[in-house]
């Protein structure tokens, strides 16, 4: 099978799955954004693969995959902070909540007595 012919038939069923992810509510919206650029991105390049080679020689490059393998350890690190990010925000507002359920749990204690 024809290298080229197996980049578009995964990239097509890459950015299929994200839109049925999407469209059945699995995928966050706010997820969403970075996986449709990664999946249309993988598409065109797939299609078009002499605009990474043009890519690759404009930051002089000599293997246009070293250059997409460099692109995908920044988005994956995008993403880590993202994820990150989300978690520290969850954490807070999980200890808020707590916090608030123990000070109604110890006015309902004192009112009881």
């Amino acid at each position: 099978m024809n290298p080229q012919v197996l980049a578009i038939a995964l990239s097509i069923v890459m950015l299929v799955v994200v839109l049925v992810l999407l469209r059945f509510y699995f995928l966050p919206e706010k997820y969403a954004v970075i996986w449709l650029v990664a999946a249309i991105v993988s598409v065109v390049l797939a299609f078009f693969p002499g605009i990474l080679e043009a890519v690759a020689a404009f930051f002089g490059i000599s293997q246009p995959i070293n250059l997409l393998f460099f692109a995908a350890f920044f988005v994956v690190l995008l993403l880590l902070m993202q994820l990150s990010l989300e978690l520290a925000r969850t954490r807070d507002e999980l200890r808020k909540v707590i916090q608030s359920v123990a000070m109604e749990l110890e006015e309902n204690s004192k009112g009881k007595e």
